[in-house]
């Protein structure tokens, strides 16, 4: 079976064929105390990346948790105008951010980027294409602890993935640690496809992620998350669900704008111009073309919501899994067996990195000796227990919102699928009653034309008979006209001939049906 292998790194094979390199600028973010900022860094240069990772990097094995994540900017983005280490975006940055980043800004940009459903440059996929060196990408695998798998889940691009596995790695101090390993891909059907892979050590609770194919607007929107962020960072599952958040906010871009096209489409069946005119215009094939193709678009795209939904529902189940596991409290805390209690010492949390608006949760007031903070280890574990089972909780909550939300899209979508074939019925409807109508109308033309032959079919006929050699009309020496005596030859073929015709069509088009019914009705009786 080939099943995720116990070892930190991704093989050189994968390292040449998968991934494409073109080093550029990215921002490295760590978050170690609870109530900092993240702290930004701009690396670009391989020196950069070596030096960051010797004096920032903390190992597994470090007493302090901590959350460290390098937003793998996606090719052919702008380079930020100035470097700022800091969650809030510059005024400059601002300005420069609400251009469309993969155009020129001399341009005025794309007139989709609005949409989010910008092409790709030349055809490639963006997730693949890392900004650092192959050497560089080597050692960053390698201190980040990256599992080997996130490069068969990038290179399935077409296919939205999340996947969890525990393992044990083995360090290079030659400690084995238990690790969640986590990977998420969306599809590259659409513009701006990223894919994430996480690896949690549990024991020291700290998080090494790689978030591949960000624009800029990506790489703030997930710095700005992880500035709500505070006891959350340790809660494995954070950075899936911040993907998770980001995948909605892409999905719901583009059905948007397929439910818009899609109802353009289904009023223009509406307004069909005639048949002559369909059968004279040159662009009806052409009309009829792009119907079919956003037809086809909105059914791949509703699938995709589909398969995107099955793996959130596998998130929400990870989340009960961590409950009952990882997280499961070997004894009630004392402060909590009071219900009343607990619920008198409850107090709203400002916000969370999962939604962008700051939701009321409550979390239990408890003597700071005893409390659980970021990177704090005076507790037993057993408060670090209770506050991940909270956090899963609102993750989880988050989640179902998100799968009812992608529910109701798949309706709509689905809706708007049966109304375009329905709309479609009706349109070759009333295509087939002008045909009828164009019918009858050349009906009346064809008995017109017969009405004509009959005028002129006796003269013929009889112009014919008189042309025969039976007839000699040019008198002889005694002014006699001559009729052959073989006259009756030519009336007697004529009549057997056309009595055997008429005889042949009778038989064939009424008599032999009408036998064959009786000897049906005969041989099989009725059922009682």
């Amino acid at each position: 079976m080939d099943w995720p292998k116990e070892k930190i790194g991704i093989s050189d094979r994968d390292l040449e064929k998968v991934f494409k390199y073109e080093p550029k600028k990215s921002r490295a973010v760590r978050l170690e105390r609870s109530g900092k900022e993240p702290r930004v860094t701009f690396l670009e240069t391989d020196d950069h990346w070596k030096q960051w990772m010797e004096t920032e990097l903390l190992p597994p094995s470090s007493e302090d948790s901590g959350l460290v994540l390098i937003l793998a900017r996606r090719t052919g983005e702008q380079a930020l105008p100035r470097e700022q280490n800091s969650c809030k975006p510059t005024h400059d940055e601002k300005a420069s951010l609400s251009r469309p980043v993969s155009f020129p800004a001399e341009v005025g940009g794309s007139p989709n980027a609005e949409k989010g459903l910008l092409p790709s440059p030349n055809g490639r996929r963006s997730a693949r294409t890392l900004p650092f060196s192959l050497d560089t990408f080597k050692i960053i695998s390698k201190n980040l602890y990256l599992h080997g798998s996130i490069a068969r889940v990038v290179n399935r691009s077409d296919v939205p993935i999340f996947s969890r596995a525990e393992l044990q790695m083995k360090l290079s101090d030659g400690e084995t640690y238990s690790a969640y390993v986590y990977n998420c891909r969306s599809t590259n059907a659409w513009e701006m496809d990223l894919a994430l892979t996480v690896t949690h050590f549990p024991h020291s609770r700290r998080t090494y992620a790689l978030l591949f194919g960000c624009s800029i607007n990506i790489e703030e929107e997930v710095i700005r998350r992880l500035c709500y962020s505070g006891v959350e960072a340790s809660y494995p599952l954070l950075l899936p669900g911040i993907f998770a958040e980001l995948e909605r906010d892409r999905h719901i871009k583009i059905v948007e704008k397929y439910m818009d096209d899609l109802e353009e489409k289904i009023f223009e069946l509406d307004y069909q111009p005639s048949i002559d005119l369909q059968m004279r215009g040159s662009d009806s094939e052409s009309r009829n073309r792009d119907k079919r193709s956003q037809w086809l678009d909105t059914t791949y795209l509703k699938n995709g919501l589909v398969t995107w939904s099955v793996q959130l529902s596998k998130m929400v189940s990870h989340t009960d899994e961590l409950r009952d596991t990882l997280f499961k409290p070997a004894k009630e805390p004392p402060e909590v067996k009071n219900s009343r209690q607990f619920a008198s010492n409850c107090k709203p949390v400002e916000s969370s990195p999962l939604d962008s608006a700051p939701p009321e949760i409550c979390r239990q007031k408890v003597p700071r000796d005893s409390a659980v903070e970021f990177g704090d280890r005076r507790d037993d574990g057993e408060w670090h227990k209770l506050e991940m089972r909270r956090i899963g909780a609102k993750v989880n909550d988050r989640l179902q919102a998100i799968i009812e939300e992608y529910e109701d899209k798949i309706r709509e979508c689905t809706m708007r699928i049966d109304g375009m074939a329905m709309a479609t019925q009706w349109s070759h409807g009333e295509t087939n009653v002008e045909i009828a109508l164009a019918t009858g109308r050349d009906s009346r033309h064809m008995r017109s034309i017969a009405i004509v032959t009959m005028v002129f079919l006796p003269g013929t006929f009889f112009a014919s008979i008189f042309s025969m050699q039976f007839f000699n009309w040019i008198p002889d020496s005694e002014g006699n006209t001559i009729v052959s005596s073989y006259f009756w030859i030519y009336i007697l073929v004529t009549v057997v001939a056309t009595a055997l015709t008429l005889g042949t069509w009778y038989y064939f088009a009424s008599w032999r049906e009408k036998r064959l019914r009786y000897f049906w009705d005969e041989k099989t009786p009725l059922v009682q």
